[in-house]
């Protein structure tokens, strides 16, 4: 028998409901609630759901754990630097 490490997958990666990680589901929940709004059609409104569901599952596929929120993140932080510089005493203290 090898000596090997036993490790459990739940640990090592992001959580997931339905194959998608709690961040995509507020995309999905985001697109449920705009199609929605704008049809009755309950026929067509879940053809778009599923397909937005199929399409985040194919985006998802081999990306690292939370990369959809890094991403977010990255795109809704702001790209400036202030103007200020920090004085020598406010960096080392």
């Amino acid at each position: 028998m090898k000596n090997t490490v036993k490790w459990f997958r739940k640990i090592r990666t992001a959580n997931r409901i339905f194959g998608l990680e709690f961040f995509d589901l507020f995309l999905l929940l985001a697109v449920f609630l705009l199609v929605f709004t704008f049809s009755a059609n309950l026929v067509v409104n879940t053809a778009l759901l599923l397909g937005a569901y199929f399409f985040l599952r194919l985006y998802k596929n081999n990306k690292p754990p939370h990369w959809t929120g890094s991403v977010a993140g990255f795109l809704v932080r702001p790209k400036g630097y202030p103007m200020q510089r920090e004085t020598e005493k406010e960096i080392f203290e």
